[in-house]
């Protein structure tokens, strides 16, 4: 029952976030804003329509008309590779920095580094990061970031390493932070004082209790990314699933694409839960 609400919830607020640009009108002369609720009703009864029809409708971009079903795959594929491999880059950072190679002098330096990162907001750390990109180019000549969705590879890799910067920030903050609480504990001094070693007592010990915090954290972890790609998308002219939000004001092709960014969000979150009972069951003795 606690589920059914949840989904509830969930299909009500992303029906209201995809009308909001038709409810809300804006008055020049008299500089006030008012709610058409009836626009409301309209969006939803045609958005089911479309549904129930067997189409998603269309999207405009610039004077031109498409279908979603047309591009929404494509599109899909995108932002599900680009969020993958930015949440999974962010899982094994965590976990290598913060457990397994936590006694290295240069993991300790880069523990540092990105503890300074972590107190700069997201947004400036990814501008940075594109003017950084941008000088290396006119530098030396060596594009590592492209503006245009027919690159390709150039297009991708980038927005990759973008989405993760976040989520790794705060990832490595709670990891760190269990790992010397968990160091601390009696049973960890206990396999020390027995001449267990490190890796051992890391893998046997440390991360079999870290890793609740991290499944905890996890839906965190993805919604960061997410916020991300939102910004890192739009800014890089990726053709992904925000292109439906972005390019149109219209409530069927925000409403698909929204949905559509849930359903990669919950294949994300299981799909790394798999990879983590996967390492869990191989690495990991019970």
């Amino acid at each position: 029952m606690k589920i059914l609400q949840q989904v509830l919830f969930i299909f009500l607020l992303i029906i209201f976030l995809a009308a909001i640009p038709s409810i809300i009108e804006i008055d020049p002369a008299e500089k006030n804003i008012s709610w058409n609720w009836s626009g409301l009703g309209k969006g939803i009864g045609d958005f089911m329509n479309e549904i129930l029809n067997g189409s998603l409708g269309t999207y405009q971009i610039g004077n031109q008309i498409r279908y979603i079903s047309d591009d929404i795959f494509g599109y899909f594929l995108t932002s599900f590779s680009i969020l993958l491999a930015g949440v999974l880059s962010v899982i094994v950072i965590g976990l290598m920095l913060g457990i397994f190679l936590s006694q290295l002098r240069i993991t300790r330096f880069i523990h540092m580094l990105l503890n300074v990162l972590s107190a700069i907001p997201d947004f400036i750390l990814i501008i940075f990061s594109l003017v950084l990109a941008i000088k290396i180019y006119e530098v030396t000549g060596v594009r590592i970031i492209a503006f245009s969705p027919e690159s390709g590879v150039l297009n991708i890799w980038f927005p990759m390493v973008l989405t993760a910067i976040a989520p790794t920030l705060y990832l490595f903050k709670l990891i760190a932070v269990q790992y010397y609480q968990t160091s601390a504990e009696d049973y960890i001094r206990t396999a020390v004082s027995k001449g267990m070693g490190t890796n051992y007592i890391n893998f046997q010990h440390v991360y079999k209790n870290i890793e609740p915090f991290i499944i905890a954290e996890l839906t965190k972890v993805v919604s960061l990314a997410i916020g991300n790609l939102f910004i890192i998308e739009y800014l890089l002219n990726v053709p992904g699933i925000t292109k439906f939000i972005f390019q149109s004001n219209q409530f069927q092709p925000v409403a698909i694409g929204l949905f559509s960014m849930l359903l990669i969000s919950f294949i994300i979150y299981m799909s790394i839960r798999f990879v983590l009972y996967i390492f869990k069951r191989g690495f990991i003795y019970e």
